[in-house]
């Protein structure tokens, strides 16, 4: 999910990990660059020489929470990524544990235009990455040992799940005419939760869809998965960002593909990822695509909403350095409003 913009360099303190590797690789301090990090995690490029310039990027982590490492789990997706499919992510030169940081190659890219669908070949190239991913299980399971971020083999966890994310957005800690605003927009969003909860409860209890998966059926995922996380580049799509991968649940992976709202993929070119990725899915996974996809959208939607959870606010503003201001507040509630009118098709085309 994008966040807002963090401060000018000029006006950026630097963590000590960022300095620490900085100085280890030979550049200077004030070749240090703030990149687009989000709220989780700071990142920050290097460059060391004038004339024939390298550049590296130094991402740090937050401390360990729970059974959750997000630097591990980056860490062991590139190390796997990089014997499988090496072509698709920037390689992985060093992890310090101490520092919780890890030093990765520089892509040289573009970004992908938000609210604008990838082309065609590549979201080939996607479907192509996932598939090298999953060639080769018994190899994977050397190298992934953690679940991905809600990771759930359940629909009925992914529910409580949803249900206490939107348990924790809340109005009262903004200003008056943002608060009525968000307040309409929550009522309908809980609504639509209200209906899918009931909706999906009752073909589980008539054995419609399966509830559970057997953990021997899921996948290997990047997590996050999508072209807000990609560069193109002149050898091609290149992805990154791994904090959230892990093992997942096949349909999870493909309705989160579909559903990410910065960089969207068309409908019909949503099918060339179901067919390169997957190879022409059995009905039991279609059949969880098309009641998993509801739930997830209202996920997305509160992960849209997060400005409307108090603590998760305080963090940007922490993390960011005091730069989020109402406008942003705003922008996120408009985005999510017409996230409410926008149509999914979850099924093959």
């Amino acid at each position: 999910m994008d966040e807002p913009t963090p401060l000018t360099d000029s006006s950026l303190a630097y963590p000590d990990f960022a300095l620490h590797w900085a100085k280890r690789l030979g550049a200077k301090r004030d070749s240090l660059v703030s990149l687009q990090g989000g709220i989780n995690n700071h990142v920050f490029s290097c460059e060391i020489g004038t004339k024939a310039s390298e550049r590296f990027v130094i991402k740090g982590y937050a401390p360990k929470l729970g059974l959750t490492d997000r630097m591990k789990a980056e860490v062991e997706f590139l190390r796997y990524a990089e014997q499988v499919a090496p072509h698709y992510i920037p390689k992985l030169l060093a992890e310090d544990y101490d520092q919780r940081c890890v030093v990765l190659e520089f892509i040289d890219g573009q970004s992908y235009r938000p609210g604008i669908s990838p082309p065609e070949q590549a979201i080939i190239q996607a479907g192509d990455f996932f598939q090298l991913l999953n060639a080769d299980k018994l190899l994977a399971k050397k190298y992934i040992q953690q679940s991905a971020a809600d990771g759930f083999l359940s629909l009925t966890e992914h529910l409580h799940h949803v249900q206490g994310r939107l348990n924790q957005l809340l109005t009262d800690h903004l200003p008056k005419h943002l608060g009525a605003v968000a307040h309409t927009l929550l009522q309908q969003i809980r609504r639509d939760f209200d209906e899918v909860a009931d909706r999906t409860k009752k073909l589980i209890d008539k054995g419609e869809v399966q509830d559970h998966i057997d953990p021997d059926n899921c996948c290997v995922s990047p997590s996050d998965f999508g072209f807000h996380n990609a560069f193109q580049c002149a050898s091609g799509v290149k992805f990154f960002d791994f904090e959230f991968a892990g093992w997942d649940d096949v349909a999870k992976t493909m309705v989160d593909f579909i559903l990410q709202p910065r960089v969207p993929v068309a409908p019909l070119l949503a099918n060339l990822f179901y067919r390169y990725g997957i190879q022409l899915p059995c009905k039991a996974f279609t059949d969880r695509t098309l009641v998993l996809g509801p739930i997830l959208r209202i996920k997305w939607l509160c992960i849209m909403l997060s400005v409307l959870h108090p603590d998760r606010l305080q963090q940007m503003r922490t993390v960011l350095q005091g730069t989020i201001h109402m406008n942003f507040i705003n922008q996120r509630l408009d985005a999510a409003q017409a996230y409410t009118h926008k149509e999914f098709s979850f099924g093959l085309h």
